[in-house]
């Protein structure tokens, strides 16, 4: 049954398409995976090979604001972040317990890469931590909440692969007790559990601190993303309009959001959500 299930999937177009609505309406990829006889990061390749679309780019998208849409669904996605983006995707096929620091301007898609990460590591995003998700804010890291998240990182989800990511936004703006407690608990992480700190101030983190983690830079320079930019809100204004961009016309907003020599992908959805209001 196992082996005509599989050989089906990679035949049949109309079998696909059927376990990727299953999965869109909540049936965990791990579920899928098992039902298919393959492992899951196998099987989101057939859902969603590389340069297919995704489901949050699909003809039928949410109602929300266009940041939201938008925001990168797959490693693959991510705008202008070649390096960042490569090193994750071969942790994503090999992956262990262990800490990012992910700095750089804001807008350059550092929380969407976490996110993507964790959707390749098997997480259900729809369920937020019970897909094994955390996001926690920067108001919200005192020493007694570092302690409770690092319990929750042993509980086991009821969705997804089973691994947990969490994101600690703002991680410059956590306390000084705060981050005495996480340069603890970061040497001895539970099973199959990321965490992902972000940040604008790298400086402002301790130097032990960082040395915890590995530090991946989200480049911001306008001269290397304006052609990611451009690329970016073309496809943004061809998905919405259903008509051809105009090249001097996205040459323009993408050109609008520069300040100081740097690209946010943020802003730049934001002008377009102007523009196309």
């Amino acid at each position: 049954m196992t082996a005509t299930i599989t050989a089906a999937i990679a035949i049949e177009p109309d079998t696909i398409q059927s376990i990727r609505a299953r999965r869109q309406s909540g049936v965990s990829l791990k579920a899928l995976a098992q039902e298919a006889g393959l492992s899951w990061q196998r099987l989101w390749g057939l859902l969603y090979p590389t340069g297919a679309t995704s489901p949050r780019h699909d003809a039928q998208r949410p109602a929300g604001p266009l940041t939201e849409r938008y925001r990168p669904l797959t490693l693959s996605d991510i705008c202008g972040q070649e390096e960042a983006v490569g090193v994750l995707s071969r942790f994503a096929q090999r992956p262990y317990s262990t800490a990012y620091l992910f700095d750089g301007e804001t807008g350059t898609g550092k929380t969407s890469a976490a996110l993507a990460l964790a959707n390749a590591l098997g997480c259900d995003l729809t369920k937020q931590e019970f897909g094994g998700v955390y996001t926690i804010s920067s108001g919200e890291q005192s020493p007694e909440a570092v302690k409770e998240t690092y319990r929750m990182m042993y509980n086991c989800p009821w969705h997804g692969s089973g691994w947990k990511v969490v994101i600690v936004n703002e991680a410059d703006r956590m306390s000084s007790p705060a981050e005495t407690v996480w340069l603890d608990r970061l040497e001895s992480l539970p099973q199959k559990t990321v965490v992902i700190f972000t940040t604008n101030h790298a400086a402002k983190l301790s130097q032990r601190f960082v040395d915890r983690c590995t530090r991946l830079t989200f480049v911001s320079d306008a001269e290397k993303l304006r052609a990611s930019a451009v690329q970016f809100a073309s496809a943004i204004w061809k998905a919405e309009t259903r008509c051809k961009p105009d090249p001097v016309k996205i040459q323009q907003i993408v050109q609008s959001v520069e300040t100081n020599g740097q690209i946010s992908f943020r802003r730049l959805v934001q002008a377009l959500t102007v523009e196309l209001g």
